[in-house]
């Protein structure tokens, strides 16, 4: 009788590995994940609404300087959530994830609003 006619024994029918158990993120990082995309809309579709997307067109001085201020109290929010972030996760390599982003939009609507008051001028 050859091994293989018999049926496979329960040790055979084992897996090799270990499944995979993901990991589940804890409620403190999925609120600061929450804070972060909350940021990223007031720092970004809020000037987005008021002033358009055209960094050509016209538009008041009152509307850029809001808009202005709207892209940079949405970069703190996302720096405060980068924060909680690195103090939940002990991870500054996700901190700096949700940092540079920040970042950026800071920077990018300093830009925008350049543009807009020298075309308005």
């Amino acid at each position: 009788m050859s091994a293989h006619a018999t049926p496979p024994t329960r040790h055979e029918e084992q897996r090799a590995i270990a499944p995979i158990r993901w990991s589940k993120p804890s409620s403190g990082t999925v609120v600061a994940l929450a804070i972060w995309v909350v940021g990223v809309v007031v720092s970004a579709l809020v000037p987005l609404l008021l002033l358009g997307a055209d960094p050509y067109e016209a538009a008041p001085g009152s509307r850029i300087a809001v808009g202005l201020a709207f892209t940079l109290v949405g970069s703190l929010i996302m720096v405060f959530s980068a924060y909680l972030l690195y103090r939940k996760t002990d991870s500054i390599g996700a901190a700096i994830l949700a940092f540079v982003p920040s970042f950026v939009l800071a920077v990018l609507g300093i830009l925008m609003t350049t543009m807009k008051l020298l075309y308005a001028s």
